[in-house]
């Protein structure tokens, strides 16, 4: 009896960290550029349910947008990746979430959509709109 009541108990934490994740996620985030070459671009991320991205770009005098979906992969014990697809190339792939909360996300490409992890490494660094 007790046995199955601790696996419950398990169960259920390791799914409410999950969803956890998922809440934390929803919203829109404005992407920091990390090189001097992109300066005076803004580019914005919302994330929708159900795993929708929306992914938005001003530039001097125009407009781009783009939609993609993303999936939360946890596992027990273990980092919390996120996964992007429908995005253009340069960002679909696998990320660890590096930091996750109110004001920032943080992640790192670990893997190409191919699979491959040769050349993956991707940062991305974010600040919740307000």
């Amino acid at each position: 009896m007790n046995k199955w009541f601790f696996i419950i108990i398990l169960a259920f934490l390791f799914l409410a960290c999950k969803k956890q994740t998922e809440k934390k996620l929803i919203g829109t985030w404005h992407y920091y550029y990390l090189t001097a070459s992109d300066t005076g671009i803004t580019q914005l991320w919302t994330f929708n349910n159900p795993d929708q991205v929306i992914r938005v770009i001003y530039r001097f005098d125009s407009l781009f947008y783009d939609t993609g979906s993303w999936v939360i992969d946890k596992e027990f014990l273990e980092p919390t990746f996120i996964t992007f697809k429908g995005l253009d190339s340069i960002y679909d792939g696998k990320y660890q979430i590096l930091k996750l909360n109110k004001e920032f996300l943080f992640l790192q490409r670990s893997q190409l959509p191919n699979g491959s992890s040769n050349g993956a490494f991707l940062r991305l660094e974010f600040a919740r709109e307000q």
